[in-house]
């Protein structure tokens, strides 16, 4: 089981759906000799609970220790979890509690984390917290096909980014996530954590070399896309508090202070199958991004 992690690249919304399940005193936690804590908010018995092979599509956030926020796609349901198994003590055997309609909360210690969501970087005793809305669940007749598609839109994806690579002559890491990570200058120092605010500048394109958004005023300028409404200076945020699409987050975390790198970002880790502004479904990104400075969470 593992969940696909795609944020748009700003929000500043955190779901009323966290605050909501957090007040509800109706039922308690459930926690497993593993560390696994469970808890239903909104439990729908009489609606259809889900089975092994099947997918939970709904809404959800993930929060390291209840305060961090590394993922929401609050407003935009899309594909969850997938249960894989049965067996006792663990998140699977919660997932398999659910119904279409609940609302839960799962909290997952650490050392356990990294089977559930990918490109974490964890202390010992962190604990993520999975919050979510279960509004369909799809069967594994259902699954077959879909799989099947997304699977070849992902090869296609990739035979595009490596031909783009081997024709513009780029040296190139392919992280495990898809990601392909191009670091053009080696920064100093150590690479950013979940927690730190960080610093950037930053250019967005197309595979056609067409510039879809920047914070450099010159580089707006020349792509025709520059806005008097718009303040033009480094970014500012902290990483994994704000809701960024995963490549762009994992990238980052790649980086060091100074460092300058080329992301090149495939749909699922950007805005998949959704149109975003001048982004269109399945495109794929290029983020050139320079790392001003990373300001260390205390």
């Amino acid at each position: 089981m593992r969940v696909k992690i795609s944020i748009i690249i700003l929000i500043s919304t955190i779901s009323s759906l966290f605050f909501s399940c957090n007040k509800d005193k109706t039922s308690e936690f459930i926690t497993t000799e593993l560390g696994f804590s469970f808890k239903h908010c909104v439990n729908n018995k009489a609606n259809y609970k889900a089975k092994v092979g099947d997918i939970l599509y709904g809404e959800m956030e993930i929060k390291i220790n209840d305060s961090v926020l590394l993922y929401s796609n609050y407003g935009k349901p899309e594909r969850l979890f997938t249960v894989i198994g049965s067996e006792k003590g663990t998140v699977d055997e919660f997932l398999l509690n659910l119904h279409v309609g609940d609302s839960a909360i799962i909290i997952i210690p650490a050392d356990s984390a990294s089977k559930y969501a990918n490109n974490l970087v964890l202390r010992h005793s962190d604990k993520i917290y999975f919050v979510l809305k279960v509004q369909q669940i799809i069967s594994q007749k259902e699954i077959t096909q879909e799989d099947k598609l997304l699977m070849e839109q992902e090869q296609r994806e990739r035979d595009t980014i490596e031909h783009y690579i081997q024709t513009n002559l780029l040296t190139a890491e392919m992280q495990e996530s898809g990601l392909y990570f191009i670091n053009i200058l080696e920064g100093e120092g150590e690479n950013p954590d979940y927690g730190d605010e960080v610093l950037v500048n930053y250019s967005v394109s197309t595979l056609d070399g067409k510039i879809i958004d920047t914070n450099i005023k010159p580089i707006a300028h020349s792509a025709e896309i520059y806005s008097k409404d718009r303040r033009y200076e480094p970014f500012s945020f902290v990483l994994g508090d704000e809701g960024l699409i995963a490549g762009w987050t994992q990238g980052i975390t790649l980086m060091k202070k100074g460092g300058k790198a080329k992301l090149i970002i495939p749909s699922k880790l950007g805005y998949g199958q959704n149109a975003y502004g001048p982004i269109k479904p399945n495109s794929i990104l290029i983020f050139d991004i320079t790392l001003i400075n990373i300001i260390r969470k205390k």
